[in-house]
């Protein structure tokens, strides 16, 4: 809707880690600005609540911490669980 609500303000957080680490970790897509994707609602939703000054702010700072996280090797044995599957059963996007 047009009014941001709590469930807003409480899934964005959790956005900014999927943003960071689904496309690196899993190889998904970039779901959340991808408008012509396989999740056009979500999308639409995040660009517009991204663009709220507030919104902007704690995604700039949550992303920056995953960046820090990143660097000190944070995701590394995930990525190296996803190299070493066979079978093709692990989060991969369809």
């Amino acid at each position: 809707g047009d009014v941001v609500t709590l469930s807003d303000m409480t899934w964005f957080p959790t956005t900014i880690f999927m943003e960071y680490m689904l496309p690196k970790v899993f190889g998904w897509p970039n779901v959340f600005r991808e408008t012509e994707g396989p999740l056009p609602e979500l999308a639409k939703w995040w660009l517009r609540v991204s663009e709220l000054p507030a919104f902007a702010t704690v995604r700039q700072q949550i992303w920056e911490y995953w960046e820090e996280m990143d660097g000190k090797g944070q995701f590394q044995p995930i990525i190296d669980e996803m190299a070493n599957d066979v079978d093709g059963l692990k989060c991969r996007y369809p």
